[in-house]
């Protein structure tokens, strides 16, 4: 459906979008990411049988101050509709400045809710931190509330405003002999952005999950988005050989202002030669390469998966947590109803 909007000065564009003006818009801003990609939300919609409505509001100078892609949930039982927006939506300029208002949250608010979904549900790209907590006091002055006991995304972040050497410096010095290791045993790294690629890392990934036995990603959620991606967004693929066979791969994304380690995987090879130090190593230069100011070392678990927490931490990053998920409903009654709804799922879940 086209729609479009005018009110306080702002322009509201729902749906009204092409891909090459997402592309355009989204690349102003810092907090971009592979999941507010045009090819990985329309993937991941396609895939669960959902529906993806994409916005865009624009400030009475016709710049663009939030856009965000929402993907919506039918949860049938109770006839609800639940709109979701994964690391979104993106506010925050490359300058570094915040674009969006709680004036813009509510326009948001009213482009969707009552029309279009009972609930709106959406998690910033955005860590704790003053910033963190400036734009959640924005959310919350916008019509938001923060979402009670959601677990949050946790991670490393990593500054790469530094020189090569530096950067090397500041790794924890067992993790900097662990990569001297690496670098003398022969192993050989290519890189690109080659969708055969892919298939290497599968076939590692697939060792992976066998040798800690668990059940692991759907691949082809990340596979499909990223034969769509144009080229400046696809996935940067690292892998180490050894004897000219694969032991070890990163899949990385560089986009916005924040590299993200997306996949890793190797077989016993690989982890006996100590490849994954070198590869993560040669990854973190490739986004330092691609402009990136900042790298997010993908999610961590200090208490229930220790190995990689410490193997993360030896990088030299700084421990993040994402602010959290907000939602608006469209009315107390849908509020109370959606609330009690989760509340039996989370104990059935447990």
């Amino acid at each position: 459906m086209n729609e479009e909007v005018e009110h306080m000065a702002c322009e509201v564009i729902v749906d009204n979008i092409s891909r090459e003006d997402w592309e355009r818009y989204a690349g102003d801003f810092a907090d971009y990411s592979i999941y507010q990609t045009w090819p990985y939300q329309q993937v991941r919609a396609d895939m669960a049988f959902q529906q993806v409505s994409r916005f865009i509001i624009k400030d009475e100078n016709g710049e663009v101050v939030t856009m965000g892609q929402v993907r919506t949930k039918h949860f049938k039982p109770l006839r609800l509709k639940i709109g979701y927006i994964q690391r979104g939506p993106l506010m925050c300029s490359k300058n570094g400045t915040l674009k969006c208002s709680p004036e813009v949250l509510s326009l948001l608010c009213q482009a969707y809710l009552g029309s279009k979904l009972s609930i709106l549900r959406l998690v910033p790209n955005i860590y704790n931190g003053e910033k963190g907590r400036h734009i959640t006091q924005m959310f919350e002055s916008g019509g938001f509330a923060l979402v009670p006991q959601m677990k949050l995304y946790h991670t490393f972040v990593l500054r790469l405003d530094a020189s090569e050497e530096e950067l090397r410096r500041n790794l924890r010095s067992s993790w900097r002999g662990h990569l001297r290791q690496a670098e003398k045993v022969g192993l050989k790294i290519k890189e690109g952005t080659n969708h055969e690629y892919f298939s290497v890392f599968e076939a590692l990934y697939q060792s992976t999950m066998e040798r800690k036995d668990f059940k692991g990603l759907d691949l082809q959620e990340f596979s499909r988005t990223h034969l769509e991606l144009n080229d400046l967004e696809k996935m940067k693929f690292v892998i180490a050989y050894y004897d000219e066979q694969p032991v070890y791969a990163n899949v990385l994304s560089c986009i916005g202002d924040t590299a993200i380690y997306l996949l890793a995987a190797g077989n016993n090879l690989g982890r006996q030669l100590r490849a994954s130090y070198l590869t993560w190593w040669r990854a973190l230069l490739t986004a330092r390469k691609a402009g990136m100011e900042y790298c997010d070392l993908g999610g961590i678990d200090p208490v229930n998966n220790t190995g990689v927490y410490m193997f993360k931490r030896g990088l030299g990053g700084v421990e993040a947590l994402s602010i959290g998920a907000f939602e608006a409903c469209s009315s107390v009654i849908v509020k109370n109803v959606w609330r009690a709804a989760e509340k039996v799922y989370r104990l059935i879940k447990k």
